[in-house]
């Protein structure tokens, strides 16, 4: 655990914002209730435990974000908001506008 509590003050520098709670056991109660069923199973049916060998450990993994930009149906939305930009056909025009009026564009992201 002392690998994560010194890997998370990196990954939160990427936020703008955030906010740590501890959540007292009161008021999680479905993993209170889990805990309490795991611990109360009869050790004559057995208990399973899974174990998952990393290759490295996940608090030294580098982070890989890759975002593919292709056209989708958000694309005319976009840029309709972005430039103004609209189909030839008066119909489709018409239908992107309409659509449009549901989404914004903040920081050049699309929005609904």
């Amino acid at each position: 655990m002392s690998a994560y509590l010194s890997a998370a003050p990196q990954r939160l520098e990427k936020f703008q914002a955030y906010e740590i709670r501890q959540i007292p056991r009161s008021e999680n109660s479905h993993a209170d209730a889990l805990s309490r069923l795991a611990s109360a199973i009869n050790d004559k049916i057995g208990r399973e435990v899974l174990v998952e060998i990393l290759s490295q450990p996940s608090t030294t993994a580098t982070e890989v974000c890759t975002v593919r930009y292709e056209d989708t149906w958000m694309s005319p939305i976009y840029a309709f908001l972005t430039t103004g930009v609209l189909p030839t056909d008066k119909s489709q025009a018409r239908k992107l506008r309409y659509r449009s009026a549901r989404y914004t564009v903040i920081d050049d992201v699309l929005y609904k």
